[in-house]
């Protein structure tokens, strides 16, 4: 929820509350602006942005911060592919940067698996699977069983190998499919 008419306002409200020093903020709101790729939104009134471009708002005001974690509930729900590939690219050049360590409650597996260390999947307040990408998604029946929109290539791969066809690790993405099925089909 924003509580000012201006993005650069946004991001100054947080760092004012949390009683940043006054000669660290500007260049904190330039490293958040800079860091999710919106230093041209800075002068921007909040109701003239998109969906996504508030989000990337939201997720600026809290990086300026610098959390120690930052926890995230689908912050790409309202962004196109290409745009939700840039905030996760951005987000995890963040974490690397600065050691932050990011948690991602998220409905895009498909893409969060190809920037996660770790994929936790809960089932009715039970968590179910928590491990690798590559372990959790080994189990894409059991996932599409409980509703987790798995990639295809991951479940196509994964019924090959369990076919006897196909005897590599696990596969995430159509790159990484169509690498396998050419040695398969070799």
């Amino acid at each position: 929820q924003m509580v000012s008419t201006v993005v650069e306002d946004e991001i100054l409200y947080g760092l004012e509350n949390f009683a940043v020093p006054r000669e660290e903020i500007p260049a904190r709101v330039d490293e958040a602006l800079d860091a999710m790729g919106i230093a041209d939104l800075r002068d921007r009134t909040i109701d003239s942005l998109s969906g996504g471009q508030k989000q990337k708002v939201a997720v600026a005001s809290v990086l300026a911060l610098h959390p120690k974690v930052l926890v995230l509930d689908e912050p790409t729900a309202e962004l196109d592919p290409a745009s939700s590939v840039t905030v996760f690219d951005l987000l995890s050049r963040y974490a690397r940067e600065h050691g932050t360590t990011v948690v991602v409650v998220e409905q895009k597996i498909a893409l969060l698996s190809d920037y996660a260390d770790m994929l936790v999947i809960v089932d009715e307040g039970r968590i179910r699977f928590a491990d690798a990408p590559d372990a959790v998604l080994a189990h894409s029946e059991e996932l599409l069983a409980l509703g987790v929109n798995v990639p295809r290539s991951t479940t196509l791969m994964n019924v090959l190998s369990a076919q006897g066809l196909y005897a590599g690790s696990t596969v995430r993405n159509v790159a990484g499919a169509a690498a396998a099925l050419k040695e398969v089909l070799a």
